[in-house]
């Protein structure tokens, strides 16, 4: 499950309040505050944007990582992200069905992210992370970090 608190502590961590968390990330207080509080699930884009602004990994954001790795690797790029999903399905012998069904959405859905023709979700992504033991880092390619 993602840790939503962990967003909350970082932000108040560098003493920012909500308000210019929204401002940084570009979004109004209340979509912000939607995210932290968990009513939404931060999307992809602004996930990135968070963890490069503070330069925390991906899975230190999410709570799959305890380790506060500082990232080099700014940005992102949905391409090489769908490529890594395709990657990692085939090393495993899996049809875009077999990973749609894991993922609750259709099969052209996988097939457009693997194209990197539309975002996924950061929900759907922890849940690939998760099933196939891979760091969102690494699959975001944001993999060029230092150990703190």
């Amino acid at each position: 499950m993602i840790n939503i608190e962990r967003i909350k502590d970082i932000r108040e961590d560098h003493d920012l309040t909500q308000k210019e968390m929204a401002k940084i990330l570009n979004i109004k207080r209340s979509t912000y505050s939607l995210w932290e509080i968990g009513i939404n699930i931060i999307p992809l884009e602004y996930l990135i944007k968070f963890s490069d602004y503070f330069n925390y990994s991906i899975d230190y954001v999410l709570g799959l990582s305890n380790n506060k790795n500082i990232i080099i690797n700014k940005g992102f790029n949905k391409i090489e992200l769908g490529n890594n999903l395709r990657k990692i399905r085939i090393e495993n012998n899996l049809s875009q069905e077999n990973i749609a069904n894991i993922l609750g959405v259709s099969q052209p859905c996988i097939n457009k992210y693997e194209k990197g023709k539309i975002d996924i979700s950061t929900s759907n992504l922890y849940k690939f992370s998760k099933e196939f033991n891979i760091s969102m880092n690494e699959l975001c390619n944001k993999n060029k970090i230092y150990q703190r």
